[in-house]
Formats: structure tokens, sequence, C-alpha cells
């Protein structure tokens, strides 16, 4: 039934919806009304969001339809929210993934270790960033326990996590705001399994995209922090999950994992691009191999076309960031 579609979009990743959001969702977004007439939902920051009794129906329902998601808690940040799940639903609607999956996740649950305040891995000076990420004592530490050249699949999930455990590897929780894995070729990769891939990154390209609302305001600064996380979580699939298999696949072709910055605004994101664009490839230096581009929710919702490939989408919108810099 209709009704049970629409509740279960508020899910913990998604716990923010409007009736725009839901049209785009492909649902009724009259239904709303009707679910918050019905105690299930209320109304919220512009939008809805799930009620107690609705996070009880929410249960009932996955469970009568074999899912395993959790229900949505009250935003704390409605607005974003509502920019995170647009950006998403665009991404949906964008590019269809070639002969493949495609996965858009809203604010995945990841994790990054060790857990270092990124203000202690990098300084900036000229105009450019200065990274001490990979002198680190507990990087070092790290890397020489997980070599990278280790060979794929050759490991046990549990004994890797009871390594880290027993070297007192500090850890902590990862959210960027969205994550879009894209596989090509399933018919050809759907054998290719290692079993230390944790978070389902194998063989596939991913693109990790954070919002910026006040592009006028972020500074170098700000960046260097997002790729900070961002080079922890590459680090540690790079020497630890997937050694071997994450930037060079089991087929041994290329693997992209690339960084976004998205801006309401189109005239934003150009801004935001020029800004950024001055410190050249300092900005991504312990990230790489990689790449990092801003992109417009405008330009997302004028785009027409459905691209066959993530490559085309992002060629067609996305202005880069670190290509062709210093």
């Amino acid at each position: 039934m209709s009704e049970e579609r629409v509740l279960l979009l508020f899910d913990e990743n998604r716990p923010f919806w409007t009736e725009r959001l839901v049209e785009m969702a492909g649902e009724d977004p009259l239904l709303l009304e009707k679910l918050a007439g019905g105690g299930l939902l209320r109304r919220f920051g512009g939008g809805f969001c799930i009620t107690e009794e609705g996070r009880g129906k929410f249960r009932e329902w996955a469970a009568e339809s074999y899912l395993e998601a959790l229900p949505g808690g009250d935003p704390e940040d409605p607005v974003l929210e509502g920019m995170k799940l647009e950006t998403a639903l665009l991404f949906e609607r964008g590019f269809t993934g070639f002969q493949g999956t495609k996965q858009v996740i809203v604010s995945p649950k990841l994790e990054i270790f060790p857990a270092i305040p990124p203000d202690e891995l990098f300084s900036i000076s000229g105009g450019s960033v200065q990274w001490s990420l990979m002198e680190n004592p507990m990087v070092q530490k790290l890397v020489k326990a997980f070599p990278r050249d280790r060979t794929p699949g050759s490991d046990d999930l549990k004994i890797l996590e009871s390594m880290l455990s027993g070297g007192g590897v500090t850890r902590k929780r990862y959210f960027p705001h969205v994550l879009c894995i894209n596989q090509c070729d399933y018919a050809y990769y759907w054998r290719s399994r290692v079993d230390t891939d944790r978070w389902g990154l194998l063989n596939a390209d991913r693109m990790f995209l954070n919002i910026v609302r006040d592009p006028e305001r972020f500074t170098l600064a700000d960046a260097a922090r997002d790729i900070a996380g961002f080079s922890l979580f590459l680090l540690d699939n790079r020497h630890v999950y997937l050694p071997g298999c994450f930037d060079i696949d089991t087929q041994q072709q290329s693997a992209f994992t690339w960084w976004f910055w998205a801006t309401e605004t189109q005239a934003g994101a150009t801004a935001l691009a020029a800004c950024l664009r001055a410190a050249g490839r300092s900005l991504i230096s312990p990230a790489e191999p990689t790449d990092a581009w801003t992109i417009s929710i405008e330009a997302l919702r004028a785009y027409d076309n459905k691209a066959e490939s993530f490559y085309e989408f992002v060629d067609d919108l996305a202005i880069s960031v670190t290509r062709g810099g210093s």
C-alpha cells in the first residue's frame, strides 16, 4: 500500500521529507498529510518527520517487507537534511550506471581510524595546504602493521578487527553527507568477493559529497578538514580492508574515488571551485589518487539528461577543483 511506502521513506538516514522530495521519490505527496492525521508523522521545519507512534508502525511494516531499515529520529537541522536528500535524489535520476549497479546513500554511517583531530593533520601557508598526516605516529604505526601490498582476500575481517582493537587503534564515526557507489559491468564482476570489504566498495567507483551551505564563508581550512577525514577513510581501506584492490580493482581496472562539495547555486559552485583551485593538488595530497570537484543543486535540478555513466554525468555538471592544478 502507498501509505506504507511513504512511511518507510523516513528511515534513520533520511529522517526529513517534504512534499516536493516525496514526489521526486515517485510517491504521492498527499499521503504525508494523511499519515500526519493518523499520528504517524508530524510537521517539522517546513516538512515532516516521523513520530514515536510512526516509528512503531515503521518497524512493523519494515519487518513485514523483510527490510532491515530503522526509523529516523528528529532531525537536528531540517534544512541541511533536505539539501542532502535532494542532492541524493538528483544523483539517482541523473545517470544510470553502465550495465551495473548504483547506490546513493544519505549520511552513510562509516568509520575512520586513527581518530586524530583534523586540525592536527595539516597547516596552511601561502595559499596551499601542508600535510602532516602520513608523518603522524598513529598513522605510521597503522601503515606499518597493515602493508598495502598484502594479497587481497588473504585476511579475515574478524581477525583484522581484532588486530586493530589489540593494537589500541582509536576509531570515530564518519558521516559524509552523501555517498554514491557505482559499479559498472556487474555481470563481469559479480563473482568477485573479498571478505574484508567492510563497506561494500570493492570493484566500484565512489563519490563522496558534502553540502556547503555558505560557500562565501567556506575557507581552505574548512576544505582541508573535509579532506583530512576523507584521506583517513581511504587510508583505512587501502591498507586494512582492501589492500591491493581499492584503487585498482580485482580485474586490474582503475577504480575512482572522488570528493565533491555541493552548493545551492551554480554561482556558488563556480566561486568555490575558483577559490579552492588556487591551492592546487596540495589540497588532496594525502588522498591521492583522487580528484575534488564542486557541483550545484541548481544545475542538478536543471539537468534534463539521463547520463549513461557517472563519468558523463560528472563531465556535464561538475566543476573541477584539482585537475590541472600544481
